[in-house]
């Protein structure tokens, strides 16, 4: 859909955001936690899915923040972004990312 093609695309380091200005004249904001967190790859989907139907979460100390390792274009219709301690399989399509805005407010 042309509403999700983006017409900027800021990844901020020092900010730790993705912003987006879409064609219809939405905006969206990511952070890195976020975006991480919502990480698409079968893994990481499989990974939040165990999550919602377990109770019991074990943790072993502080996970600190996302850290952006290195992001590229995937064709027209994706951002393909490397996590410096996670995954590197993550493909956030544009379609994706227009769905999880964390605000909905990328809907103009």
């Amino acid at each position: 859909m042309d509403q999700h093609r983006p017409v900027d695309l800021t990844l901020d380091k020092n900010a730790r955001e993705l912003r987006i200005e879409w064609a219809d004249g939405g905006k969206s904001q990511y952070g890195f936690d976020y975006l991480a967190a919502m990480c698409p790859c079968a893994n990481c989907r499989e990974k939040r899915i165990e999550i919602a139907n377990n109770p019991l979460h074990v943790v072993s100390g502080p996970l600190g923040p996302a850290e952006l390792g290195d992001a590229s274009m995937v064709g027209r219709y994706a951002l393909s972004i490397t996590w410096q301690a996670g995954c590197a399989s993550g493909i956030y399509s544009f379609d994706y990312l227009r769905s999880i805005d964390p605000v909905g407010e990328g809907e103009a």
